[in-house]
C-alpha cells in the first residue's frame, strides 16, 4: 500500500515539473514573438507589411504578405538575429501588383430628343393655299421694310452670346535685388574723426580702444563711399604720464576699425601724437633756489652747523614745490577732431542707396 502511494506521489511530482516547464517554454515563446514584432514595427522597411509571427519551442514562423523582396529579407533577418530564436521558417508572400480594372464607360444621361412627327395633311389643296397666303404676307412685309427707314439690327439673344472672360493684367516681374558696390579706399586717404570718448594720459593705458565717428565723409573718385557719422574706433598705442620731477605726458592714437553697413573693417593708419609741456627746468630751479635760501638762513641763525641744517630744509622745500607743479598731463576731451591717414588700402562693399538715405 505504501509503495503505491509513493509511486502516485512521484508521478504527480513529475507531472507538475513537466507542466511548469511547459508553461515556462510558452511564456518564453510569447516573449520572443513580442520582441520580434516590436523590432519589425521599428524598422521602416517592414513597418507597413502584414507579417504574422508565431514562436514555438524557440522556432519562429513568419507568414503574411510583404510589399517586396527587400521587406521579406529584412523581416527574416530581424527574426533570425533575435536572441533565443533557434530557427526561422519563412512562409511570407510578396504582394503582386494587380491590374486596375478599366472603369466602365459612363452612360450618357442626356435624353435623346426625338424629332417632332411630320403632320401629313389629308387635304393637299388647302396646304397649297396656306403656302400662297404665307408667301403673300412675307412679300408684303418685305415691301414695307424697303419703303421705311433701316431699322437697327436686333441684338442677338443672350443665350447665343459667349460669356465675357475677366481680363486679368499680368503683374510685372519684380525688380532684381540691389547688388552691393565694391570699392577700394587707397592708402594715403585722409580720415578725420570726432572723438566720442575722452582720453587721459593719467588714467588710460596703451591698448585701450575708444569710440569715435567720422567727422567728414571718405570720398573716392569724387563719390562718397563712407558717409560722415559712421562709427570708427581708435586705439591708444602709447600713454606716458609725466613724473613728479621731470618728463612729459604723451598720448599716441591710431585708427583701429570701421563699422559700416553691418560689417567691420580693420584699419591701419599713422599715429596721432599729442605731448604735454615739460616742467624739468623749473623743477631744478625750484630745488636749487630752496637749497641756497636754506643755507643762508641757517648761517645767519646758527653758524656752520645751522648752514647745513638750512640747506637740507631748503632742499625739502624745493621738493614740495615740484610736487605741486609736476609735469602737465595730456587730455583729449570728447568731440575733439583728429586727423589720420591710411597706411594700407581697405576694400569695402556697400549699398549706395543706404548712403543716400543717411544723407537725407
Amino acid at each position: 500500500m505504501r509503495m503505491r502511494n509513493r509511486a502516485r506521489l512521484f508521478l504527480a511530482a513529475i507531472s507538475l515539473v513537466a507542466l511548469a516547464a511547459g508553461c515556462s517554454s510558452t511564456q518564453k515563446d510569447q516573449a520572443l514573438a513580442t520582441d520580434i514584432k516590436a523590432k519589425m514595427f521599428s524598422d521602416p522597411l517592414v513597418r507597413g507589411a502584414s507579417v504574422d509571427v508565431a514562436v514555438k519551442n524557440g522556432e519562429a514562423t513568419l507568414s503574411g504578405e510583404v510589399p517586396n523582396d527587400g521587406a521579406r529579407y529584412e523581416a527574416y533577418k530581424i527574426a533570425n538575429d533575435t536572441p533565443g530564436v533557434k530557427h526561422v521558417t519563412d512562409k511570407m508572400v510578396v504582394q503582386s501588383a494587380q491590374a486596375i480594372p478599366a472603369a466602365p464607360p459612363v452612360p450618357d444621361e442626356t435624353p435623346a430628343v426625338e424629332p417632332p412627327p411630320i403632320e401629313r395633311s389629308p387635304q393637299p389643296v388647302h396646304r397649297k393655299a396656306e403656302h400662297k397666303e404665307a408667301k403673300h404676307r412675307v412679300d408684303s412685309n418685305q415691301s414695307a421694310m424697303n419703303s421705311g427707314p433701316d431699322p437697327a439690327p436686333a441684338p442677338p439673344p443672350a443665350a447665343s452670346m459667349p460669356p465675357q472672360q475677366p481680363v486679368t493684367a499680368e503683374a510685372p516681374p519684380p525688380p532684381p535685388p540691389p547688388q552691393p558696390k565694391h570699392v577700394e579706399i587707397p592708402a594715403g586717404t585722409p580720415v578725420r574723426v570726432q572723438m566720442i570718448d575722452g582720453v587721459d594720459s593719467s588714467v588710460n593705458r596703451a591698448g585701450e580702444v575708444f569710440h569715435a565717428s567720422l567727422a567728414a565723409p571718405i570720398v573716392v573718385d569724387n563719390q562718397i563711399v563712407v558717409p560722415a557719422g559712421t562709427d570708427v574706433y581708435v586705439k591708444l598705442t602709447n600713454a606716458k604720464s609725466a613724473g613728479h620731477m621731470t618728463g612729459q605726458s604723451t598720448l599716441a592714437l591710431e585708427l583701429a576699425r570701421l563699422e559700416f553697413q553691418g560689417k567691420s573693417y580693420a584699419l591701419a593708419s599713422n599715429d596721432y601724437t599729442q605731448t604735454g609741456s615739460s616742467r624739468g627746468k623749473r623743477t631744478a630751479e625750484t630745488v636749487g633756489g630752496g637749497a641756497v635760501l636754506g643755507t643762508l638762513l641757517g648761517a645767519v641763525i646758527g653758524g656752520g652747523k645751522g648752514a647745513a641744517i638750512g640747506a637740507a630744509t631748503g632742499a625739502g622745500a624745493g621738493g614740495v614745490a615740484q610736487g605741486v607743479t609736476k609735469g602737465q598731463q595730456v587730455r583729449i576731451p570728447p568731440e575733439t577732431k583728429l586727423d589720420f591717414s591710411l597706411d594700407q588700402p581697405v576694400e569695402v562693399s556697400y549699398f549706395p542707396e543706404k548712403n543716400r538715405s543717411l544723407q537725407r
